[in-house]
């Protein structure tokens, strides 16, 4: 994964209250962990070596963009075992952010 940057105090407290408004209206809460803003850039089941590709990237750092829609995604992660099933991505429901 790759962390974020920039009005982070913000978006952890979004992920707070998201977190509790969930709590409040009953959605089981598996575990609970502090929120880290971050886009995952890969996901593997077999174990990789990652290290040339991260180093090769060491200094990149990405343009800045600003958000303009807030969606809770419910992520199923496949179970089955079966070779090459990928996880499910469902949007739940979007909010369109504005200033």
């Amino acid at each position: 994964w790759a962390g974020a940057a920039g009005g982070l105090d913000a978006l952890r407290l979004l992920a707070e209250r998201a977190d509790a408004a969930g709590r409040r209206s009953g959605v089981p809460l598996e575990e609970h962990r502090r929120f880290t803003p971050h886009l995952t850039l890969a996901r593997s089941r077999a174990r990789a070596e990652l290290r040339p590709f991260t180093e090769a990237l060491a200094g990149f750092e990405g343009q800045g963009w600003e958000a303009g829609e807030l969606s809770l995604v419910r992520s199923e992660l496949p179970h089955s075992g079966v070779p090459g099933e990928r996880p499910r991505y469902a949007v739940v429901r979007a909010w369109a952010l504005g200033r």
